[in-house]
């Protein structure tokens, strides 16, 4: 399969074992090896992503968050190598099957954005390695250049001039937050307006694989949520959700669009118990995983946003007897012993025998108390929050929120 590389390509062809003692590839759960990969592939001078995969759309991702020219991404299917070349708006092709590059040109900004800032070019001729190595560099030079002054956490600097941390930065280097070539004038992204380039902490620097903000820019750092209790002696409300059941990106992207909600509605988050996950369960040590192994759910920002707890602990406090949505009696300790691990693929007659209980016993229990939207990504409807709904039953602006949905335009 690889000579076709071997014999077309004058470099060396390195394979991922290759590091293996040089990266003590071995000392990390081998679970972790696709991610590894990831990041990898994601700063790869070229790429050549797989049509409907969402793990080749989370690199491509990565690649514009990274800010790599459009150019340098390609997919393997002919008929759509250079799909990534021209613009296209969400709803122009299949929702899944690819990337968008709405995804990293405008999440900073309130205008909607239909175009990028790179030049058009001839997408039938390749780019020369040289050329792509020199774009690569000046794209990676503007993120990881450091344009903070240490203040000390002091607050008498301009407001304009200091992050949301407290750390002074250069105005005329406002760019560097710019997400490379894919990025936009400060003025253009309000959100970014006291933010400060990630860090990785590690013995050398890699800080130039840090595609986040830390902190993040003052709007989303001082955001509170207009739906969340509006007094303590209300009960408190949840969000729970049953998780995708195809590959890790699968279930990153659903989980990423769960917490969102919860930091929207200032719900309490329930994690599903842990349970084998698809491609990641040939670990014969630990097949069940809960999400807390791969989100930093203790850290500072998802607390600061999120309150969360497991299943385990949300039947303990809500599913007894006076709580808001008790377990019957005798179906307690079934429920019980699947809220801390269950398996989804096995029916609830038969895991008696079969060691861990199935997650149909949990989903059966929550789907008796629990308001389910119904929307689907395939009918493309369109999930809105608006605080005139929710304080007094009328649409704040019922004409922004069809535009919101008949266009894909953000407005606030």
């Amino acid at each position: 399969f690889f000579d076709d590389f071997r014999n077309a390509h004058s470099g060396p062809l390195r394979f991922f074992n290759d590091y293996k003692e040089l990266a003590e590839l071995d000392a990390i759960d081998p679970t972790l090896y696709g991610m590894i990969d990831t990041v990898v592939a994601s700063r790869g001078s070229v790429f050549a992503g797989t049509w409907f995969s969402t793990f080749s759309g989370f690199i491509i991702r990565l690649r514009g968050y990274y800010g790599m020219s459009k150019f340098f991404t390609y997919y393997s299917w002919l008929d759509r190598k250079f799909f990534m070349h021209r613009w296209m708006d969400v709803g122009s092709g299949s929702w899944y099957a690819r990337e968008y590059p709405v995804g990293w040109t405008s999440i900073d900004g309130d205008e909607f954005v239909d175009n990028d800032t790179e030049e058009p070019r001839n997408s039938d001729v390749l780019f020369p390695r040289d050329e792509m190595e020199h774009v690569k560099a000046i794209a990676t030079k503007k993120m990881i250049a450091n344009r903070y002054v240490d203040t000390g956490g002091k607050k008498e600097d301009k407001p304009n001039n200091v992050d949301t941390r407290g750390k002074k930065y250069d105005k005329a280097n406002d760019a560097n937050l710019a997400r490379g070539l894919a990025g936009r004038p400060m003025d253009q992204t309000p959100a970014l307006v006291g933010a400060h380039r990630g860090h990785i902490k590690c013995d050398v620097n890699v800080d130039s694989l840090a595609y986040w903000n830390e902190p993040q820019g003052a709007r989303d750092f001082t955001f509170t949520t207009p739906f969340s209790l509006q007094s303590p002696s209300r009960k408190p409300k949840y969000l729970v959700f049953t998780p995708d059941k195809g590959g890790f990106n699968n279930i990153r992207m659903s989980f990423e669009i769960i917490f969102i909600i919860a930091a929207a509605l200032g719900r309490i988050l329930v994690l599903p118990p842990e349970q084998p996950m698809y491609l990641l369960r040939n670990d014969g040590s630990k097949k069940h995983r809960g999400l807390d192994e791969f989100f930093d759910m203790e850290g500072g920002y998802y607390r600061e946003r999120v309150r969360f707890m497991t299943m385990e602990q949300f039947i303990a406090k809500e599913g007894i007897h006076g709580g808001q949505f008790p377990v019957p009696a005798d179906k307690m300790k079934d429920v019980l012993s699947a809220s801390r691990v269950c398996n989804p693929t096995r029916k609830v007659m038969n895991w008696k025998s079969e060691g861990s209980p199935s997650c149909e016993i949990i989903h059966d229990y929550l789907v008796q108390y629990a308001v389910t939207a119904n929307i689907t990504a395939t009918h493309h409807e369109c999930l809105v929050f608006d605080a005139g709904m929710y304080n007094k039953g009328v649409p704040e602006n019922p004409q922004s929120a069809k535009e919101f949905c008949d266009s894909g335009k953000r407005k606030l």
